[in-house]
């Protein structure tokens, strides 16, 4: 079975590619790369970004007998409800733009806890008072990606807490995401593992 994680930063890439130590498959003109068992994508930021990137690859993978999709990423959280660098499996995506509402199928046997998120067309500075989620800036357009091909239920998505909505783009530097997704990696294939075995 092949796992496919799902990145938009590059800085949320790099530690998985050196931990998995994956290779650039140079037959995409966008960065994928290749190991035992595991491919990783890296679409970039923003919903166009994440639709054409992801479908073309889906198409690409569609005749595999089976395979997981796995978003990996940081969120701000609601400060007093969790810390930064936590690591939380999403249950439920809402978006800021949109009534539809994903529910995740993946509730298996985890010492992580669950969350809901909701993606953001801005990111979101002022504290976050008006959510009482997770938020982001891909979730949703993944989950409507995955939804057009039906495979929700082989879909896993996993956040990292990097700050609690109240930080400029400028706090985000490549060495910051890195180091709250290097120091998650353990966690991270855990849940991996988790995932692949209760399918």
């Amino acid at each position: 079975m092949l796992q496919c994680l799902i990145v938009a930063l590059k800085a949320e890439a790099q530690p998985l590619i050196n931990y998995y130590k994956l290779d650039k498959d140079f037959s995409f003109d966008y960065p994928v790369y290749n190991g035992r068992g595991i491919t990783l994508v890296c679409t970039g930021v923003g919903r166009e970004n994440i639709r054409k990137k992801l479908t073309d690859f889906y198409y690409r993978i569609v005749h595999l007998q089976y395979f997981q999709i796995i978003n990996i990423g940081i969120a701000g959280g609601v400060k007093g409800n969790c810390s930064i660098g936590q690591c939380f499996i999403i249950n439920s995506v809402a978006d800021d733009t949109s009534d539809v509402i994903y529910k995740l199928n993946n509730i298996f046997e985890t010492k992580f806890l669950y969350q809901n998120i909701t993606t953001v067309t801005e990111p979101v500075v002022d504290g976050g008072n008006a959510y009482t989620s997770l938020v982001d800036m891909e979730s949703h357009e993944i989950c409507s990606v995955i939804n057009n091909f039906n495979g929700m239920k082989d879909l896993l998505i996993i956040k990292i807490i990097s700050d609690f909505m109240d930080v400029g783009r400028d706090y985000f530097s490549f060495e910051t995401v890195h180091a709250l997704i290097e120091n998650n990696v353990p966690h991270i294939d855990r849940l991996l593992m988790d995932f692949r075995s209760d399918q």
